[in-house]
C-alpha cells in the first residue's frame, strides 16, 4: 500500500461506475449515497460470514438515519469493495463485499420492505411519483457460506420492519425513503488486490473474532468524517494511521491508559472489566456539523482549536518544511472531549508515540530492542521499579502498581511535558506503592479505591482521606502545585507470611531522601 496513489473523487464522474484502466490498479476512495450503492452490482463472496444483525442492529440503523439525517448528511460507514475485472466486452468490474455486508444487506432488506407498502399520494399534483417508483435496486447475491443462518436473520428482520413500517404513515414512510437514499452517504474503498483489500478490513472482524471496543471507536468515527475530508483524501490516510498500530496495542492504550485516566482524574472508578462497549461514549465527542454547536459554548475552543492549529499548517508549510517556524500541533488533553473524526484518529497516534515513548509496560512489543520498549523519555527515577516489572521478576506482584505508574506519568506528561518529571515519578512510584507496602495481597478493588480515594491521612479532617492524586494533577496548573502533594511513608504490612523483601525493598528506595538515581 505504500507509494500507491489514491484516486478520491464524488460518485457520479466515469470512474465511479468503471474503473480506470486495467493497469491502474491503485485504491480509488469515493463518497456514495445510499441510493448509489443500492444500485450497483455486488455481491457478498463465499468468503464471508453470513448475515447475522439481529433486529437491535437493525433498529438502531433505523434510528440514526431518523434522527442524524434531520440534522444534515449522514455518514453510515466505510464500504471496501474488491474490484474483480470481467472478461466481457463492457470492461465494467465485478465487486465483492469485502467490508459492510452486514450493513448493505440491511439496506437492501430495508428497501425491499418499504416497497411493499403503499405510498403516499399527491392529490395537488397528479404528475407526483412516489421515491421507490424509479429507483433502480440491484439484486444482491447473498454467499453460500451460512446460507440457511442468512435466511433466518433476513426473515426475522424483515417481519419486524414490516410491522414497524405498517405502523407509519404513508408520508412518513416516503420522508424516510428519501433521507435514506439521497441524505446517507457511505465512504467506498475499491482495491483491485484482495490481500490489500483484507488489510484495509480489520482483521478481527474478517476472521469471525469477538471486536474490540475500540473497533467500535473506529467505525463510529469513520462515518463521523466530513466531506471536506474527503475531498482532500485524508480517509486513507486516518485509516492507515490506525491500521500501522497493533490492534492489541490500540486496545491497550484505551483499556490500561486513556480510559483509567479520565475516570479516575474525575473520581470515577474502573471495572475490573476495564473499557467495554458500553464505555466508547466517553469517546464521543464533538460532532463538527452538529446544527447546536452554537449553542454548545462548551465545545466552542476545541473546534477553535482544531480551526487554528489547521490553518497554521496550511498558511506556515514552507516555514515550516525550513526549519524557520516549528510545527503546531493540536493540543491534546486527555481529561477533555475529543472533536470526532479526523481529530481522534489523530489523537489516538498522538498517544500512541507519546506512550511508548514513555515505555508504558502495555504498549511494549517483542520486536522492541530491549526489555522496555521504545523508551526515549522514561523518567530515571522509575528505573528500580521497572526492575520488578522485567522478565524474570515477578509481573503479576506489581502489574497493578506499574500500571497506576504508567497512567500518573503519562497524565502528568499530558499536562506539563518534562517539566520536573524525574521528581513527579517519585511522587507517582510512592502514591502506586501504598498498596503494595500496606497489604500481601494486591487486588483491583483496593487499587481502584487508592486511585480515586488517594492515601489515608489521619490529620485530615475528611475522615482520614483526601482527593486522589490524579484529580489533584487534574485541579492543578503547575508542577510546582502537584508536587505539594506528599505521601507519608506507611508501615509496612505485617502478615502471615511476613513481608516480602522486594516489597520491603521497593519502599524504602521510593522514601529514602536520596534515591540511587540521584534524584531527591
Amino acid at each position: 500500500m505504500d507509494g500507491t496513489a489514491t484516486h478520491v473523487q464524488p460518485c457520479g464522474s466515469e470512474s465511479s461506475t468503471s474503473l480506470p484502466a486495467q493497469h491502474d490498479d491503485a485504491p480509488t476512495v469515493e463518497i456514495w449515497t445510499v441510493r448509489d450503492l443500492l444500485a450497483s452490482d455486488l455481491r457478498i463472496p463465499d468468503y464471508q460470514r453470513p448475515y447475522t444483525w439481529g433486529w437491535p442492529q437493525v433498529a438502531d440503523l433505523v434510528g440514526d438515519v431518523l434522527h442524524f439525517t434531520a440534522q444534515g448528511r449522514y455518514r453510515l460507514g466505510t464500504v471496501i469493495l474488491h474490484a474483480r475485472w470481467a472478461n466481457h466486452e463492457s470492461g465494467k468490474p465485478g465487486l465483492d463485499v469485502v467490508d459492510g455486508q452486514q450493513r448493505l444487506t440491511t439496506l437492501h432488506l430495508l428497501i425491499r420492505v418499504l416497497r411493499e407498502l403503499p405510498a403516499a399520494t399527491d392529490q395537488s399534483d397528479p404528475q407526483h411519483k412516489p421515491i421507490l417508483a424509479d429507483t433502480q435496486v440491484a439484486k444482491l447475491p447473498l454467499g453460500s457460506t451460512g446460507a440457511e443462518q442468512s435466511v433466518r436473520y433476513v426473515i426475522g428482520n424483515r417481519d419486524r420492519l414490516r410491522t414497524l413500517f405498517r405502523a407509519w404513515t404513508a408520508e412518513k414512510r416516503e420522508a424516510f425513503t428519501r433521507a435514506l437514499l439521497d441524505e446517507c452517504e457511505v465512504v467506498v474503498l475499491q482495491l483491485t488486490d484482495l490481500d490489500e483489500a483484507f488489510q484495509m478490513f480489520d482483521s478481527q472482524n474478517s476472521r469471525g473474532k469477538a471486536l474490540y471496543p475500540t473497533d467500535l471507536l473506529k467505525a463510529f468515527h469513520l462515518r463521523e468524517l466530513g466531506d471536506d475530508d474527503q475531498t482532500r483524501g485524508s480517509v486513507r490516510q486516518l485509516v492507515r494511521l490506525w491500521e500501522d498500530i497493533p490492534p492489541r496495542h490500540v486496545h491497550a492504550l484505551f483499556n490500561s491508559y486513556l480510559f483509567p485516566v479520565k475516570q479516575w482524574a474525575l473520581g470515577r472508578r474502573v471495572s475490573w472489566e476495564g473499557f467495554t462497549a458500553d464505555d466508547i461514549g466517553h469517546f464521543k465527542g464533538v460532532r463538527e456539523g452538529d446544527a447546536s454547536n452554537p449553542q454548545n459554548r462548551w465545545a466552542h475552543a476545541f473546534m477553535y482549536a482544531k480551526n487554528f492549529t489547521q490553518d497554521f499548517a496550511s498558511e506556515n508549510a514552507q516555514l515550516v518544511r525550513f526549519g524557520v517556524l516549528s510545527p503546531l500541533a493540536y493540543p491534546y488533553q486527555i481529561d477533555q472531549p475529543v472533536l470526532n473524526g479526523e481529530t481522534f484518529f489523530r489523537m489516538v497516534d498522538h498517544y500512541y508515540r507519546q506512550g511508548r515513548q514513555l515505555g508504558l509496560a502495555a504498549l511494549r512489543s517483542e520486536h522492541d530492542a530491549g526489555p522496555e520498549g521504545v523508551i526515549s523519555s522514561r523518567p530515571a527515577a522509575l528505573g528500580k521499579l521497572d526492575e520488578r516489572t522485567r522478565h524474570g521478576h515477578e509481573d503479576s506482584r506489581y502489574a497493578y502498581i506499574r500500571l497506576m505508574v504508567d497512567c500518573l506519568v503519562l497524565y502528568y506528561s499530558d499536562r506539563f511535558g518534562t517539566q520536573r518529571v524525574d521528581e513527579f515519578a517519585r511522587l507517582a512510584a510512592q502514591y502506586a506503592l501504598v498498596p503494595r507496602a500496606t497489604a500481601y495481597a494486591v487486588r483491583w478493588e483496593s487499587v481502584n479505591n487508592h486511585a480515586v480515594e488517594g492515601p489515608k491521612d489521619r490529620q485530615s479532617p475528611l475522615r482520614g482521606r483526601r482527593i486522589g492524586l490524579f484529580q489533584h494533577i487534574r485541579d492543578t496548573q503547575s508542577p510546582r502545585a502537584v508536587l505539594e502533594y506528599a505521601v507519608p511513608q506507611p508501615p509496612m504490612y505485617d502478615g502471615r507470611r511476613g513481608v516480602n523483601l522486594d516489597d520491603k525493598a521497593l519502599v524504602e528506595h521510593y522514601w529514602s531522601t536520596v534515591a540511587e538515581e540521584g534524584v531527591s
